[in-house]
């Protein structure tokens, strides 16, 4: 059975207290390989609608395509965990994978879901010497910190590190 790729990824982008939800397109590569891209500081997405996270349900503004500047973003929700992973995470490490279940703190939100780690890898080394500019959780649920009815869930998430000002964990 051939196996097909999807041409448009669906997702929630959220920066300085709005959600803008979007396609991008996937044809060339992932939202994840876009997303971890160092060589672009800009996603590109069609049939965006603009709104505030403090009344989600109320688009403000809608555009058949919206430029997205990356090193503002605080972090981009999706369905699928596939869609947020860049081509190297896709594929087996030959020293398995763990779940970290984690806690941060970010600009208008804290996100509580479990990071992917290859081997024994300590968490605290992700955000100091990695040179990745984001983290990808998965089974992710974001609160609005002033807002704690309102909250927002997915299968993965990209997040800036640069956006982080807590990171909680269980154990290490």
């Amino acid at each position: 059975m051939e196996r097909r790729q999807r041409n448009t990824i669906v997702a929630d982008f959220f920066a300085n207290g709005y959600r803008v939800s979007g396609a991008f397109d996937a044809r060339q590569r992932s939202l994840g390989d876009a997303m971890y891209d160092n060589t672009t500081s800009y996603l590109t997405i069609e049939n965006a609608y603009v709104s505030s996270i403090r009344q989600a349900g109320e688009i403000t503004a809608n555009h058949p395509i919206a430029v997205i500047v990356k090193e503002s973003l605080t972090f981009a929700l999706t369905m699928d965990v596939n869609d947020t992973l860049r081509r190297d995470q896709k594929y087996g490490s030959y020293l398995g994978l763990q779940m970290v279940p984690i806690f941060l703190t970010l600009p208008f939100f804290d996100l509580r879901g479990f990071l992917r780690l290859p081997g024994r890898l300590d968490p605290r080394v992700l955000l100091s010497s990695s040179t990745e500019r984001y983290l990808t959780l998965v089974d992710v649920t974001a609160h609005v910190t002033f807002e704690p009815d309102l909250s927002f869930q997915g299968a993965a998430a990209l997040v800036n590190k640069a956006q982080i000002s807590f990171l909680g964990l269980q154990s290490l």
